[in-house]
């Protein structure tokens, strides 16, 4: 167990956030043995409440790119935009869509309950948490990325969700072309404390 949990603690540790990967290909029994292994997150409905949906051909990625596309034009992001620089953007976005070997989407089921409604979502993210780790394990890069289309009902509808569901991530995965360096973080005492008994 010891052993177990240092190796766990060095996983944590050592994960990086990860935008630049290879396009070498991640073979898809991977992913799928990756999302089997990750659904062990905890969570406190009777069923499991996250979804996934998984681009890895080039038809997908183009599908998921248009998508994108067209929730972006459908909200207003280009509003300010001349039509040299949403081309640019659009041909950016398009390459990052393309080159980038698996993409996927991850919801969570809407129960209009306040406390379900917390609790899938927690426990949607903790799955998450455990795609990247257990990509992490296996030298692959990945990205959680919460882009304005996530929250765009039409995006969510024609990307092949249910109305029911709600859109917590993108992720995007790679062999990492480079790791990055670890961000700093804050010492202990400055967002730990004890409950202070009788305090108002």
């Amino acid at each position: 167990m010891t052993e177990a949990m240092q190796t766990l603690a060095t996983l944590i540790t050592s994960r990086r956030t990860v935008r630049q990967t290879e396009n070498t290909p991640i073979p898809l029994e991977t992913i799928y043995k990756i999302l089997e292994q990750a659904a062990y997150a905890p969570f406190h409905s009777e069923v499991e409440p996250w979804a996934v949906k998984i681009a890895s051909t080039e038809q997908e990625k183009k599908f998921f790119f248009q998508c994108v596309f067209n929730s972006y034009e459908r909200i207003g992001i280009f509003e300010s935009h001349t039509d040299e620089k949403k081309e640019k953007v659009r041909e950016s976005y398009r390459e990052y869509f393309e080159g980038t070997p698996i993409s996927m989407l991850i919801a969570t089921d809407v129960f209009d309950h306040e406390k379900k409604d917390f609790e899938a979502v927690g426990a949607t993210c903790a799955f998450i948490q455990n795609i990247q780790l257990l990509c992490w394990e296996q030298n692959i890069g990945a990205v959680w990325r919460t882009n304005p289309y996530i929250f765009d009902a039409e995006f969510t509808k024609e990307i092949g969700f249910r109305s029911n569901q709600k859109i917590v991530g993108s992720l995007h995965l790679g062999y990492p072309q480079q790791v990055p360096k670890a961000k700093e973080r804050r010492a202990l005492d400055q967002w730990v404390s004890s409950i202070q008994v009788g305090a108002k």
